[in-house]
C-alpha cells in the first residue's frame, strides 16, 4: 500500500494516523520516511528484497551469449519446500531447442549456495563447469540446430539471504502474527537464486509446471492453473500447477503457507466464460480485505475494456499473501503484502504491461511500471473519480523530486535505479499522461495501447517499437516527444509574464529546463484564463524557449493559472502581472467570418505575417505558408477546429478558426 507520508509540520487527524499504523502491521511496508518521500509499493517490494543495490552478480556477457544459442521451452520444478526454512531441493527440467549447429554445451544459471547433484540430457548423465552462478554442461552429445532436448538438474542447497547475497533474496521466509510464509520474488536478477534458469528477457519459456512438495498445513499458490494436489507419506502433499501461456523467467514463482482461500468467478468483456480470481489470503483476514478483493473483479473487467481481454483467461488471476512491503506481479497470480486499490489496480495491470508485454531489457522497464502505474490513475478516474486530481499531485510530486536523470535507464545493472520511484514510475506514467494530452482524442489513445499489446503480445519490446505503433495508430511524428520525454532528463520550467490590455491578453512564456541534458521541451501548454465574466480554458504550443501568446477575452483577468488540469509534468518558477509584455502600438488581430466556409480574413494587422501555421486540435502540423494578403482560403480543410500561428518577427499570435 502507498502512505504519503508527511512532513514534521503536518499533522494527520487520529483517525488517519491509526489507519496509516493498522496498514504498517498488517503489511510490512517499506518506504523512504528519511526525506519524507513515498516509494511506490510495487517498488518497495523489490528494493526491500535487494540488499545490494548494484547487481555485481549479473551474468556475464560471454555466458549470455552461450545461452542465446538455444530456445527455452518449458520448464518445470519439483521441488520440497517448506514456509520455514530456506531450504531448497529437487529437480528442474528444461525442455528446449538448439539455435546452433553442433550445440555442444548447455548453459544456465543457479547460484552457488545450491549443489549440483546431477545433470541429465535425455537421461544421459552430464559434466558440468561451473564459475560462480554461471554452470555450462557439457552435452555427451552434441546437438545440431533446432533439435529438441531436454535437461534435468537435481540440486539441493540454502538460498541466499541477506547481504551475502550476490544481489538480493529469489527466496524469502518470514514470520507475521498469521504464521510463517516463504515466498519467491525474482525480478530482476534474482531467480538462479532459487531455481536454474536462463534469466534472459527475450526467451520467454512457453509454457511452465511448478509442483511444490511442502508440509500438509501449507497451501501453494503459483503460476496458472492447479492441476491437482497429491497426498504423500509423512504429512507431506504436492501442490501441481501448470501454465499454458509464455512466461518471463522472473515471473515464474512460488509463496506457500498456512493460507486461507478466498475465491470468486468474475465476468470480463470478451471472454468466453468467467475468470476465476483465486486468492491465499492470511487466515482470518477475510472480513479485512474482502472489499478490496472484491474490486479485483471490477478492475479485470475495467482493463479487459481499456486494453483487450485479459491476457491468461483461459487460466486465472489471484494474490498470494506474503511481507513483502508491496507487490510482484507475478503471472496469474500476484505476490502481495495487503491489499489496496491502487497496490491491486498496479499490479493487476502488470499482467497486460510486464507479464504478456514486457520490456525487452531493464533499460525500458518504465514499459511495466510506468504502464501500471498510470492504470491506477485510469481505475480511479472510472471507479474514485474524486481522487483524481489528488493522485495526479502526488505523481507530480514524485517526479519532480528527481530533476535530473531519465525514464530509460542507463545503467540496468543497478536495481535501486531500475526500480526508481521517482523515474520509473511517477515520471513513466506521466509520460503516458503526457501522450494522452498530447493526442487530444482518448480513442485514439487506447488503440495505441491496444495495437500495442496486439503487435507484442507474449513477446518483449522496448521503447522504441511503443513510439513506432503510436506513430503508425496516429499518424503522426512523435520522435520529439520520446526523445525528450523517455530519453531526456528533467522538465521544463516556466517563467510567466502576462498583461490585459482591453479585451487583449498577452503573455509571454520564458522556458528553462531543471536538466542541462535537455535544455527545451517542445511542450502543449493549457492555461486558465479567470475573468470577472468567465474562465476560459486555452491551448497552445511552445516550440522554442520564448514564447508570445494574444488571447481575447471577456471582462478584467482576475488570475492565470498554468496547466490546470495536470497534463504536463512541469515546474512554474515565476508568474506575475507585467504591462512589458505588451508590445508597443499592440494590435488586436481577429479573423473572420469565425466560423467559416473556407475563407478568412484578418483584421487589425498592420502588414503581413512572415508566415502563417495551420495546426488541428491534435497539434498535428497541416500546412505553413507565406501569405499574399490578409485574405486567404481554409476551404482545402475538413470540418473542425483549427489553430492559426502567425509568425511576424518575434512576435506569434494564435488564432482558432471553427471550419464548417
Amino acid at each position: 500500500m502507498k502512505i504519503r507520508v508527511p512532513s514534521i509540520s503536518n499533522l494527520y487527524p487520529l483517525k488517519a494516523v491509526l489507519h496509516i499504523l493498522v496498514v504498517w502491521v498488517i503489511g510490512g511496508l517499506d518506504y523512504s520516511l528519511a526525506q519524507g518521500k513515498e516509494e511506490h509499493s510495487c517498488a518497495a517490494a523489490r528494493l526491500s528484497t535487494s540488499p545490494l543495490l548494484l547487481a555485481d552478480g549479473i551474468t556475464s556477457l560471454p555466458h549470455r551469449e552461450r545461452m542465446r544459442q538455444y530456445d527455452l521451452h518449458w520448464y518445470k520444478l519439483d521441488l520440497a519446500l517448506e514456509r520455514n526454512s530456506l531450504d531448497i531441493s529437487g529437480n528442474v527440467m528444461l525442455y528446449a531447442s538448439a539455435l546452433a549447429n553442433n550445440l555442444a554445451e548447455f548453459a544456465f544459471e543457479l547460484h552457488p549456495n545450491f549443489t549440483i547433484q546431477q545433470v541429465l540430457l535425455d537421461g544421459t548423465p552430464c559434466t558440468i563447469r561451473r564459475t560462480g552462478s554461471e554452470v555450462i554442461a557439457v552435452l555427451p552429445v552434441a546437438k545440431a540446430r533446432q533439435d529438441k532436448f531436454q535437461l534435468q538438474v537435481f540440486y539441493a542447497g540454502r538460498a541466499p539471504s541477506g547481504a551475502s547475497a550476490a544481489i538480493g533474496n529469489g527466496y524469502n521466509t518470514a514470520t507475521t502474527p498469521w504464521g510463517q510464509y516463504a515466498w519467491s520474488l525474482s525480478e530482476p536478477f534474482a531467480a538462479s537464486e532459487w531455481f536454474p534458469c536462463k534469466q534472459l528477457l527475450e526467451d520467454k519459456a512457453d509454457s511452465v509446471e511448478v509442483w511444490v512438495t511442502t508440509d500438509v498445513a501449507n497451501k501453494v499458490g503459483s503460476n496458472g492453473l492447479l492441476q491437482r494436489v497429491t497426498p504423500l507419506p509423512h504429512q507431506k502433499h504436492r501442490y501441481e500447477w501448470k501454465s499454458n501461456y509464455p512466461i518471463a523467467y522472473y515471473l515464474i514463482s512460488v509463496a506457500l503457507g498456512p493460507y486461507e482461500e478466498y475465491s470468486y468467478q468474475a465476468a470480463i468483456p470478451g471472454a468466453s466464460k468467467p475468470v476465476l480470481v483465486q486468492n491465499y489470503i492470511y487466515p482470518q483476514t477475510l472480513s479485512t480485505f474482502k472489499t478490496e478483493l472484491d474490486r479485483t473483479g471490477q478492475f479485470l473487467q475495467l482493463f479487459s475494456e481499456l486494453y483487450g481481454i485479459y491476457p491468461f483467461h483461459q487460466e486465472k488471476y489471484g494474490h498470494s499473501m506474503a511481507p513483502i512491503g508491496g507487490g510482484m506481479e507475478h503471472q496469474t497470480m500476484t505476490t502481495q503484502s495487503t491489499f489496496e486499490f491502487t497496490l491491486t489496480a498496479h499490479e493487476l495491470a502488470h499482467q497486460w504491461w510486464g507479464d504478456e508485454v514486457t520490456c525487452a531489457d531493464w533499460s525500458h522497464i518504465w514499459l511495466n511500471e510506468g504502464f501500471a502505474s498510470y492504470s491506477e490513475l485510469l481505475a480511479i478516474e472510472r471507479l474514485l473519480p474524486t481522487e483524481r486530481m489528488d493522485w495526479l499531485n502526488r505523481a507530480n510530486q514524485g517526479a519532480l523530486s528527481q530533476p535530473q536523470g531519465s525514464v530509460f535507464v542507463k545503467d540496468s545493472t543497478n536495481v535501486s535505479r531500475i526500480f526508481s520511484s521517482a523515474l520509473s514510475y511517477r515520471k513513466g506514467a506521466l509520460v503516458l499522461h503526457m501522450l494522452r494530452h498530447t493526442l487530444q482524442n482518448d480513442a485514439l489513445f487506447f488503440q495505441a495501447l491496444q495495437a500495442y499489446r496486439q503487435q507484442y503480445r507474449y513477446q518483449v519490446a522496448g521503447t522504441r517499437d511503443f513510439q513506432r505503433v503510436v506513430e503508425r495508430v496516429s499518424g503522426r511524428s512523435l520522435q520529439y516527444f520520446f526523445d525528450q520525454w523517455v530519453y531526456g532528463e528533467g522538465f521544463p520550467v516556466f517563467d510567466i509574464a502576462w498583461a490585459q490590455q482591453g479585451n487583449q491578453v498577452y503573455l509571454r512564456s520564458r522556458q528553462s529546463s531543471s536538466s542541462q541534458a535537455t535544455p527545451f521541451f517542445k511542450t502543449e501548454v493549457e492555461y486558465r484564463i479567470r475573468t470577472s465574466v468567465k474562465d476560459t480554458l486555452v491551448l497552445v504550443q511552445q516550440d522554442q524557449n520564448v514564447e508570445d501568446y494574444r488571447f481575447t477575452v471577456a471582462g478584467e483577468v482576475l488570475s492565470i493559472e498554468v496547466d490546470p488540469d495536470q497534463w504536463l509534468l512541469e515546474s512554474v518558477n515565476t508568474l506575475t502581472k507585467d504591462a512589458s509584455v505588451i508590445p508597443s502600438g499592440a494590435e488586436v488581430v481577429l479573423a473572420y467570418p469565425n466560423p467559416t466556409l473556407g475563407e478568412v480574413n484578418l483584421k487589425g494587422m498592420s502588414g503581413l505575417p512572415d508566415q502563417i501555421a495551420i495546426y488541428d486540435v491534435l497539434g498535428r502540423h497541416i500546412r505553413t505558408f507565406v501569405p499574399s494578403g490578409l485574405t486567404f482560403s481554409v476551404a482545402h480543410l475538413g470540418a473542425g477546429t483549427y489553430f492559426l500561428r502567425l509568425k511576424r518577427g518575434e512576435t506569434y499570435t494564435q488564432l482558432r478558426v471553427l471550419k464548417l
